[in-house]
């Protein structure tokens, strides 16, 4: 692992990042991948510190959990059956 990512400016990271994609993906070398690949990681999405998805205020005073993509939202007291065509 690349000790010297994680202390870079962010915009450095984004400079060298272009620099490592601007070579053909054949021509690289392993060290050069896994710059790539440490660079990548410090640059992406980073995860909330709670460990618990972020909840958003409705305005009445309570809270809402927020909606997770591909779960349907369930309907209390129904069951839904799946018949067949």
């Amino acid at each position: 692992m690349n000790s010297e990512a994680p202390e870079k400016d962010p915009r450095e990271q984004a400079a060298r990042l272009r620099e490592l994609l601007a070579i053909p993906e054949r021509q690289r070398t392993d060290a050069q991948w896994d710059e790539i690949i440490d660079i990548e990681i410090n640059l992406g999405p980073k995860k909330p510190s709670g460990g618990q998805p972020p909840r958003q205020d409705t305005g009445d005073g309570r809270r809402q959990q927020a909606k997770r993509p591909g779960n349907k939202p369930s309907v209390p007291g129904k069951h839904l059956r799946k018949h067949r065509p």
